[in-house]
């Protein structure tokens, strides 16, 4: 009853936003110029969208940050400084669990990615 629904990521650009997760995660991204929204799907959920914001995001502590499952934070690392995100926080491990590291995306969004210990 109570599962997560939707996630907006911060936007200045949607066109970039969509170029970006769309070519790194295959998310499809779809700008509502009427709405003045852009919203996505993941593969595998949840869906989302971006919302315009005028300024970059800056999270510090204690914001809400969406991590993005990925098979390797160092090859997914380097696809997103080679489509020109920047990695704000490098790759950290957290116990034995896994490792996470934030990004910065193209259009000013705040994201994480997760790399699990735990390989199926």
């Amino acid at each position: 009853m109570y599962n997560i629904c939707h996630v907006e990521i911060p936007s200045t650009d949607f066109a970039k936003s969509k170029e970006f997760y769309e070519k790194l995660f295959g998310w499809k991204v779809t700008i509502e110029e009427e709405m003045n929204y852009a919203m996505w799907e993941a593969p595998e959920g949840p869906d989302g969208g971006f919302n315009p914001v005028k300024e970059p995001c800056t999270c510090e502590e204690g914001c809400c940050l969406v991590y993005i499952m990925v098979e390797s934070i160092d090859a997914k690392a380097g696809e997103i400084e080679a489509a020109g995100g920047s990695i704000i926080k490098p790759k950290t491990e957290v116990a034995d669990y896994g490792w996470f590291a934030i990004f910065q995306d193209t259009a000013g969004g705040v994201v994480a990615i997760w790399e699990s210990a735990k390989k199926d």
